[in-house]
């Protein structure tokens, strides 16, 4: 029923306890396909040592990032769903089983995701947050009312019906980006296909890992944001060909775009800010007043751009409580 896809690339540290956690799943119906992304470790050792306990289908590439791993697994896979699992991430034995229950439940859908526990692998340490509202229950939810607050890429299930539409060459995820990719993808299915929320923590982020976005420098961060601009501008073009044009969309990107203006904004940090709205398209920049875009790329009016972005967030969040389509 399901194909396991695991993006490898150098995480012997972890790959063993991510794939334990497939063998310990309560539901057993999956194939396991290992895309190695020409890991320089010894993550292919420990994989084969893993092999003897359930059957590992394992394919290696050159290092082309983990969209195009990703992208290879899919291709790869001999069923109709495809459960994203990273080889640094692990699911609780009932991940599966539930996810079967909310396919069984609505299976018209294009993707289900489930609840996660946040551990820091170093301390131990692990927390999970789920909105009231999606808590203990499996429903339809509009993925975009609030992306942020939605499953995270390891405790995701694609129908492959639904992949291979948002992507003519069969690359859902972007090959090349090395940030957003995956919201690069969810983000394009939400706009043809509904979305399955399990309201149950049932998968296992694990953080302070090495390797990690969370572990970069500032410069490193900044050297990341072309493929922010391509996601924003990706996702944007996907919208405006979609049937469906969701409306809830265009409200989102804007609150986004502002929540990471602000964030920079407080650090001083103008050269993000400048690189970013110079790098989105017309048509998002349309979006906006030349009255906006002018008091945020400019450190004279701070105060006022810190001011008018609180003020906006404010009212996109009240906004989604009276279901307005506001921006």
């Amino acid at each position: 029923m399901f194909s396991v896809v695991i993006p490898l690339y150098n995480k012997a540290q972890t790959i063993r306890g991510t794939l334990n956690s497939l063998m310990q799943q309560e539901f057993s119906d999956f194939e396991i396909i290992v895309v190695n992304d020409g890991s320089t470790d010894n993550s292919l050792e420990v994989v084969r040592e893993m092999d003897a306990n359930r059957e590992i289908r394992v394919v290696s590439q050159e290092n082309r990032g983990v969209s195009a791993a990703r992208n290879y697994g899919i291709a790869l896979a001999r069923f109709e769903y495809i459960a994203l699992l990273d080889a640094d991430d692990e699911w609780e034995p009932g991940f599966l089983l539930q996810i079967k229950t909310a396919i069984e439940k609505f299976p018209d859908a294009g993707f289900y995701g489930a609840a996660s526990w946040h551990r820091n692998i170093t301390s131990g340490e692990q927390s999970c947050h789920i909105l009231p509202k999606f808590k203990g229950r499996i429903s339809k939810v509009e993925y975009l009312s609030d992306p942020h607050n939605m499953p995270h890429t390891s405790a995701m299930v694609l129908s492959r019906k639904y992949f291979l539409q948002i992507d003519s060459n069969g690359d859902g995820f972007p090959v090349g980006m090395k940030v957003c990719e995956d919201w690069a993808c969810f983000y394009r299915l939400a706009f043809i296909a509904d979305f399955v929320f399990v309201g149950f923590p049932l998968g296992i982020r694990n953080t302070n890992v090495e390797g990690q976005i969370t572990g970069l420098t500032p410069e490193q961060r900044f050297a990341l944001m072309k493929h922010v601009v391509e996601f924003y501008n990706i996702t944007f073009d996907s919208w405006k060909k979609s049937i469906l044009m969701k409306e809830l969309y265009p409200g989102f990107l804007k609150y986004d775009l502002r929540a990471r203006a602000f964030a920079s904004l407080r650090i001083n940090d103008y050269s993000t800010i400048n690189f970013l709205y110079a790098g989105l398209s017309e048509d998002i920049l349309g979006r906006f007043s030349n009255f906006e875009i002018a008091i945020i790329n400019s450190r004279k009016y701070k105060g006022i751009s810190l001011l008018y972005i609180a003020f906006t967030k404010i009212v996109w969040k009240v906004g989604r409580l009276f279901n307005l389509h506001n921006g």
